[in-house]
């Protein structure tokens, strides 16, 4: 869906997707085997003679299995228009991939990617190396949604090698945790160098799992709730957090809560972080229960509402002093994951949003500090499950497709890391 938020209320337009020369040809027919990731109850208004999106198949089934996308992305498709301002040519860097989750650029021209059933893989002079970097050992865990999933390079990296990664493993007890190493990462070699948080609440799915450094130097942290939608609102868990954590596994001194990593709060699967540039304000993109996928602004200390406030719309005594998304999916499923802002060409400050059941890519215009966004649908059932999105250091972006996740439909070439590279004018 297209959606503009003002400062006290959603509104659901119609959502559009760019159709492009030699890439796009419709915007038709059926999504995917899924509906996604979704967040909570819709409180935007329709305009006068907006068709409403009906709920997925899952949400009458089982409003919490909805995770990542099950079941069929609802709604009717959107309309496509032409897009000879596109600025960007697409072309596979990577194909046969198995489920890529997160990619991080070193400054000398390679990409390092995770991959979820457990491997460390670099592309270097545009090919993909055959050897992993690193296959993770156990207590290793790829189950469900769970696996390897977030990585970032240390702001040092070129000085002191070290990158971070989060994965599921199983615990003592026979349960399933999720943990963020520090890895050391030598020539065509990797290893796990220390532990610096564990103990973070898992299962097959809700886990989870981004990771990025901040403007400020510190590690950021995207946990889910693991199906217990009560430890979102339990500070002393972290589950259902954003977490922020020093390169070393301390607690930073400014941190919200004294003592603890945790950031922000009431959080129901966060999967994408970015800040603005200039501004440095933090963004992430938060799977919802059925729908209501949320795009939210993240403050120091906040309390983002689940399972109390879902969309816009707080509960019967509920939501006092709880932060609201800037954008949210209605009734419309996105499952949105990876987000980047771009930082160079015409797009420059405009945000991307990954999407797993909506088989696109979000392009998000924001307001001029008034408070309000509007988002259109790109590459709509061009590529399936799109899991990330980033841009390089020379303006290229890259999406990951994964429609080998076990809820898509894989073509020949799948998984794929696609790049986008900019034209010249």
């Amino acid at each position: 869906m297209f959606l503009t938020k003002s400062p006290n209320r959603i509104l659901l337009l119609g959502v559009t997707c760019i159709l492009w020369a030699g890439l796009l040809t419709a915007c038709g027919g059926s999504a995917g085997p899924e509906s996604g990731e979704a967040g909570l109850n819709a409180g935007g208004a329709l305009p006068a003679g907006t068709p409403a999106a009906s709920a997925g198949p899952e949400a009458a089934a089982s409003a919490g299995e909805s995770s990542e996308g099950e079941g069929t992305a609802p709604g009717n498709p959107p309309p496509s228009f032409s897009s000879s301002s596109f600025p960007y040519t697409a072309q596979t860097l990577a194909a046969g991939l198995d489920v890529p989750w997160e990619m991080d650029f070193a400054p000398d021209g390679r990409i390092f990617f995770t991959e979820r059933p457990g491997t460390l893989r670099v592309i270097e002079n545009g090919e993909v190396r055959d050897n992993p970097l690193l296959e993770f050992p156990a207590p290793f865990l790829s189950r469900g949604e769970g696996g390897l999933l977030g990585f970032a390079l240390d702001p040092a990296f070129e000085d002191n090698g070290f990158a971070y990664t989060y994965h599921s493993y199983r615990s003592e007890s026979g349960g399933v945790e999720n943990r963020v190493l520090r890895l050391s990462i030598s020539g065509s070699k990797a290893v796990i160098d220390k532990v610096l948080l564990d103990g973070i609440p898992g299962d097959t799915n809700h886990n989870g799992g981004r990771i990025k450094f901040g403007p400020d130097g510190y590690l950021y942290i995207t946990t889910g709730e693991r199906y217990e939608p009560e430890l979102a609102q339990d500070r002393n868990s972290l589950g259902g957090k954003i977490l922020r954590i020093s390169p070393d596994g301390s607690i930073p001194a400014d941190n919200p809560f004294p003592g603890s990593p945790v950031y922000s709060w009431g959080h129901r699967n966060p999967q994408g972080l970015a800040w603005q540039p200039g501004s440095g304000i933090l963004y992430s993109s938060e799977h919802g229960q059925s729908s209501h996928d949320e795009i939210n602004i993240i403050e120091a200390g906040g309390n983002y509402g689940w399972p109390l406030i879902e969309g816009d719309e707080a509960g019967a005594g509920n939501g006092a002093g709880m932060k609201l998304p800037l954008l949210h999916s209605g009734e419309e499923t996105w499952a949105p994951s990876g987000i980047a802002f771009i930082t160079q060409g015409p797009w420059s400050g405009e945000l991307l949003v990954a999407n797993l059941a909506g088989q696109q890519l979000l392009h998000v215009s924001l307001g001029a500090g008034n408070g309000e966004a509007a988002a259109e649908a790109m590459f709509h059932e061009e590529w399936g499950r799109i899991r990330n999105v980033a841009e390089g250091p020379d303006g290229t972006l890259y999406l990951m497709t994964n429609n080998r996740d076990g809820r898509g439909s894989p073509g020949a070439e799948d998984d794929r890391l696609i790049a986008l590279k900019p034209n010249v004018e």
